[in-house]
């Protein structure tokens, strides 16, 4: 890969940036493999819907012995960024991690400029149209976009059954290495 990437991940407490908390994020540095992780522990005034914690496997209770304060999180975020020469911030439907990043930075008055990004739903989608890949297909004959469904076609699998940000995002860059640079077969 030519282009350095920033692989990002978030957990989140439901699908509104809004009004549903952040509740982790993760990146890693398609150049090196250095990783930045961190979980957040959630203020009263955002929403953590209980389906969501388990689908990331958090609890509320873990994250307020774990999670450090959204504000000092995002400020390291902000360093640990800002120290890479990056390009590109790449992630599995990255739209939706950099609208939630977005709505943080902005709550806590911070600076925060998105780059160009690659989505691996879009990778994914083209490879399966060109017939490089062939993904399975739901009830409605489209191809199934999950970074499950695309990590297994592409012979990778995730650890267990709740979303890990760091290890989506691990996940994530795996995937797109393989599409960018597929195994001769």
């Amino acid at each position: 890969m030519k282009s350095r990437l920033l692989i990002l991940d978030t957990e989140t407490g439901g699908l509104d940036p809004t009004q549903h908390a952040l509740l982790s994020l993760a990146a890693v540095d398609s150049t090196d493999g250095e990783a930045f992780t961190a979980l957040i522990r959630p203020s009263p005034e955002w929403i953590c819907d209980p389906q969501a914690l388990a689908k990331n496997g958090l609890t509320l209770d873990f994250l307020e012995k774990n999670g450090r304060p959204e504000r000092e999180v995002l400020q390291d975020f902000a360093l640990w960024i800002g120290e890479r020469r990056w390009h590109i911030i790449a992630g599995c439907n990255v739209a939706f991690d950099l609208l939630f990043l977005t709505a943080a930075f902005h709550r806590q008055g911070l600076a925060w400029t998105s780059r160009k990004n690659i989505d691996l739903q879009a990778a994914a989608w083209l490879a399966h149209e060109t017939g490089a890949i062939e993904l399975p297909l739901g009830k409605d004959d489209q191809p199934r976009l999950s970074l499950d469904h695309i990590a297994a076609t592409l012979g990778f699998s995730r650890s267990g059954k709740t979303h890990n940000a760091l290890e989506d995002a691990l996940l994530t860059m795996a995937c797109l290495h393989r599409l960018i640079a597929p195994t001769p077969q």
